[in-house]
């Protein structure tokens, strides 16, 4: 049994680790020397003879060329030239003025170079699906192995954003590479590993949310402890590197059950829950830190065509189920301070730029937990109203230390312009989110459907104060989400998963209250018999 005084330290303890990994580091890829020039040199096709022979003389890498579902060459070159990105729901092409030129290459044959960029890019014509990766070399001044980027943080995985920042002479957020070992292999792999990942991302969620119904709907604790089993599975995939999709699935579906099972044997106190809680999100957040493409390319990670690595919405959405849980418990078991400490320790994960930056999932995170702490501390409107100023405050404060750092921030282009940034954000709203949600109703209605079911029959058998506060929270997270989020289908899925989580959500140091019902005309005789004393005289 572990003492609560110790379990306070390692709640401290848990915010002190995931401050010291998101201070500034050092970064370990070689970069370019200041003041060189590029030439950027584009392709028709790159062939595989071709394509050997570029890892003979250079650095290679997979090259994403647009933002958003859909691309074309037209777009990829506008966004190539200036260096930015516009997502393809918002029309894909970025204003300004162009700050590099292209050299078109003839046919497929390797360029006569020392000094340059070659790549390949979508064909012409209209518009294809983004969800294809394409060939990309950098040649000369020492470039040798796999390409590293500022924007991915995965190696051997590069955006179009990339390759101005590496032609302008002394940028320091340009490409760069790292030393490996058979690295059209290694690319072969990634790029089959992201494909099969991308392809199961509603699979994985629906497979989770059924696996989640079924243990709420059985009643087994199992469900507690489903969705850390599912997160540690999903990390265990990522580490892998499995490509396989029926691995995958398999992976998902029974080793979530087996885990499930075999931590809800372990887990059976607030104490070990309260550590498991803790414990999973803390080893995400390092591992985002040290090796970011274990947790970017699995099941759970973003889909790779937008953001690259960091909190995606899946994952955001699995997250709130042991952030909630974990701060009700330790508020019940460390009062005010247990629970302050576990919120910032979420917060600072959701939001900090080298765990990903994920502003919408913190806004997210900071409304639930107001609602939490004023059920969970009976406050007023006005108490509300300061733990959520506090929330705020402290992602604001986060957000100010990785937008004073250089390079590459999710929420850099929110921040900008004295507020016009915010301002845009918000008005795309409704070509971000809302219209493709109507677009896909299909499925975006029935998940709504399953969602507000499983609520209300979980709300209704909810016999505890503590399950209906997690499941207050839960659901105005939910709502929050689907009003500041880009992926409606996703976070409903999510939700379902989340909300049959808290069905068996009970601290264990509650006490389990039954509800007897007394017919009106025995209660008068029942209170004149001699009841028995449930606790031996002091």
């Amino acid at each position: 049994m572990v003492r609560p005084g110790r379990l306070v330290l390692l709640l401290a303890i848990l915010v002190a680790v995931v401050a010291a990994l998101v201070a500034p580091g050092a970064a370990s890829a070689r970069q370019q020397p200041l003041g060189a020039r590029w030439r950027v040199i584009v392709l028709d096709r790159v062939t595989n003879t071709t394509w050997a022979a570029l890892a003979q003389r250079g650095a290679v890498g997979l090259l994403r060329p647009g933002f958003g579902p859909t691309t074309n060459r037209r777009r990829a070159l506008a966004e190539l030239v200036r260096g930015a990105e516009v997502n393809a729901r918002l029309g894909g092409v970025p204003p300004g003025k162009p700050l590099i030129a292209t050299d078109k290459g003839t046919g497929a044959r390797v360029p006569n170079c020392r000094m340059c960029i070659v790549l390949q890019l979508p064909g012409h014509g209209g518009l294809t699906a983004n969800d294809r990766l394409f060939r990309i070399a950098v040649i000369g001044q020492g470039f040798h192995g796999l390409l590293t980027s500022p924007t991915t943080d995965i190696p051997g995985l590069v955006s179009i954003v990339d390759i101005a920042p590496t032609a302008l002479p002394g940028h320091p957020n340009g490409l760069s590479w790292t030393a490996a070992d058979h690295p059209l292999s290694r690319l072969a792999g990634l790029n089959r590993q992201i494909g099969a990942n991308n392809r199961l991302k509603f699979a994985a969620l629906f497979i989770l949310a059924g696996l989640l119904l079924a243990l709420a709907l059985l009643g087994m604790r199992a469900a507690m402890t489903a969705v850390p089993a599912a997160l540690v599975v999903n990390l265990l995939l990522g580490i892998g590197g499995v490509s396989n999709e029926v691995a995958l699935c398999a992976a998902i579906s029974a080793g979530t059950a087996l885990l499930a099972f075999a931590l809800a044997r372990f887990c059976r106190d607030d104490n070990a829950l309260l550590a498991l809680y803790g414990g999973v999100v803390a080893v995400y957040a390092f591992v985002m830190v040290t090796r970011p493409e274990w947790q970017a390319i699995n099941p759970f990670g973003p889909t790779q065509n937008s953001r690259f690595w960091g909190i995606g919405n899946q994952l955001e959405t699995l997250m709130l189920a042991p952030l909630l849980a974990g701060a009700v418990i330790a508020r019940r078991r460390f009062g005010l301070l247990g629970f302050a400490l576990f919120g910032i320790f979420g917060l600072v994960v959701m939001t900090d730029n080298r765990i990903g930056s994920d502003g919408g999932g913190a806004i997210v995170l900071g409304v639930a937990l107001a609602v939490l702490g004023a059920r969970l501390f009976r406050l007023n409107v006005t108490g509300f109203l300061t733990l959520l100023a506090s929330a705020a405050v402290t992602v604001l404060w986060v957000v100010s230390r990785g937008l004073a750092q250089a390079g590459p921030d999710h929420l850099r282009s929110a921040f900008s312009n004295n507020g016009a940034g915010l301002i845009a954000s918000l008005e795309s709203r409704w070509s971000l989110s809302y219209l493709p949600a109507l677009h896909a109703w299909t499925l975006v209605l029935p998940l709504l459907l399953v969602l507000a079911a499983t609520f209300a029959v979980v709300w209704r058998r909810a016999e505890q104060r503590a399950t209906r506060d997690l499941l207050l929270a839960l659901g105005v997270a939910l709502v929050t989400s689907l009003l500041v989020n880009d992926s409606a289908a996703y976070e409903l899925a999510g939700g379902i998963a989340v909300v049959g989580a808290a069905a068996r959500f009970v601290p264990t140091s509650a006490p389990v209250r039954l509800r007897v019902r007394v017919p009106v005309f025995r209660r008068a005789a029942l209170e004149t018999e001699a009841v028995p004393a449930e606790s031996p005289p002091s």
